[in-house]
């Protein structure tokens, strides 16, 4: 080797030099700091629930959350809520409503239940995310839109960048409530800050990062977007690798803030399995270890404020 000195020449140095010079990211190798950002009405961090797909199931994760003390900001149902009738939609909502917990649905038709779906069930298929391709797809997924709404719904989930647009175009028609937040999935495939750039111009409120992002770039999807809310897995299914990041909470909430903790996935290997009495109280368990480390850590982390739009708790309509 001819270099002698006491640090490596890194490939693409000139790329390099133009991103750090032009303020983009350049590299994994940066020093970690604090966002030192808020949601607007206080606090840096709130608890997200994922898989929370029908009314027993939320009646009895938020009963063992009450029971343990722990807080939840909003649960997730995640397999569309066009799946469930008009009536457990408005129990659900109303539920959430009078313990002021938030509620996001999951727009239908996902494109493995859509018409098409032997494209998205085969190999290839499987590997474009849940992208929406075809024009009554997205004419259902207004549909949802303003069901989900009308019932007092605050909080949606897209899986597809044209439908957040349109969604983001209604809203500010005054077709959507104004107060609506918009989040994107993680099978939206967010997983650098510059596609996160995309969403937030296209109208995401809320973005759930790709699962196995380290803490460098979580660190440049927040620079890089300010005016999202990151939503970032703590831990995941069994059939998506398993693996848990609970150590990592304290840097996760210093440099994502303002931020949702997705917490509770691992208790599932899937997240079409059922959800028993057991992956309840192993789920409830997740939350209170997760929140242990960051207590522990000795961070000034301050919870959400009661007053946030983020929460979307559903209104009374």
């Amino acid at each position: 080797m001819s270099n002698s000195g006491s640090t490596i020449v890194r490939g693409a140095a000139r790329a390099r030099r133009w991103l750090n010079e032009a303020g983009l990211p350049y590299s994994d190798e940066i020093e970690l700091r604090p966002s030192n950002a808020q949601f607007a009405d206080g606090g840096h961090y709130g608890v997200e629930v994922p898989v929370v797909n029908n009314f027993k199931v939320l009646e009895s994760t938020l009963r063992l959350l009450q029971q343990e003390g722990l807080p939840v900001t909003r649960f997730n149902e995640t397999l569309g809520a066009f799946l469930l009738s008009d009536s457990e939609v408005q129990d659900m909502l109303d539920l959430c409503r009078e313990n002021a917990v938030g509620m996001v649905f999951a727009l239908g038709p996902r494109p493995e239940y859509d018409r098409k779906a032997a494209f998205y069930r085969g190999g290839f298929g499987a590997s474009q995310g849940r992208r929406v391709n075809n024009n009554d797809a997205l004419a259902v997924s207004v549909e949802e839109a303003l069901r989900l709404t009308e019932f007092g719904c605050r909080g949606l989930i897209a899986y597809d960048l044209g439908v957040i647009r349109l969604l983001s175009d209604l809203r500010a028609a005054g077709a959507l409530p104004a107060d609506l937040v918009i989040k994107a999935s993680s099978h939206c495939i967010v997983s650098n800050p510059m596609t996160s750039r995309v969403y937030a111009e296209n109208g995401t409120d809320n973005v759930t990062t790709t699962h196995d992002l380290g803490l460098a770039v979580l660190q440049e999807i927040r620079r890089g977007s300010p005016q999202l809310v990151m939503d970032v897995p703590t831990d995941v299914y069994g059939s998506k690798g398993g693996f848990i990041r609970f150590y990592e909470t304290p840097e996760l909430v210093q440099i994502c803030s303002p931020m949702m903790l997705k917490i509770g996935a691992s208790a599932q290997s899937h997240p079409h399995d059922p959800v028993s009495e057991n992956t309840v109280r192993q789920r409830v368990q997740r939350v209170s270890l997760c929140l242990d480390y960051l207590a522990k850590s000795g961070i000034d982390a301050k919870y959400i404020s009661s007053l946030s739009p983020q929460r979307c708790v559903p209104v009374q309509v």
